[in-house]
């Protein structure tokens, strides 16, 4: 196949599924947050304790403008870091309840959007759905295992 096919391909899908699940813009399913300072929620909930590093290197995200997240977070009662056991110069990072509370909203609200999108779709072609998915998942993962 021509690269340049499947690039343009691969835009065209992004165009359709960005909006379709509201990832551009200022505002996450309606929230306060872009879609990097939501998804923040839902890494520390997913992976108690981790540390910032840990976030950036998952999101490939920017460590400064992280940490602005963190901050940000943090003074909104949502985030508490801890001195982490292994090494005092980092931080380990917690949901408070109210953190949990909110990355809980934005799993609902996400999982929400998804399956009223899915919902025109029979079983079969959701199981379609899923097997793509799939494909384009372990072949991308492909590249982070280099």
């Amino acid at each position: 196949m021509e690269k340049n096919k499947l690039i343009s391909k691969i835009r065209e899908f992004n165009r359709l599924y960005m909006p379709m699940m509201k990832l551009l813009g200022n505002h996450y399913l309606g929230s306060e947050y872009s879609v990097t300072e939501a998804r923040v929620f839902f890494e520390i909930y997913q992976n108690e304790g981790c540390n910032a590093a840990h976030i950036a290197e998952t999101m490939n995200i920017d460590k400064s403008y992280l940490s602005r997240i963190i901050s940000s977070h943090e003074k909104s009662g949502y985030i508490i870091k801890k001195c982490s056991n292994t090494d005092k110069r980092v931080y380990d990072l917690f949901l408070t309840d109210r953190g949990k509370q909110r990355a809980l909203e934005f799993i609902k609200n996400s999982d929400d959007e998804i399956g009223n999108i899915l919902t025109h779709l029979s079983d079969d072609e959701q199981q379609q759905m899923y097997e793509a998915v799939e494909i384009v998942m372990n072949l991308l993962k492909k590249r982070c295992e280099k």
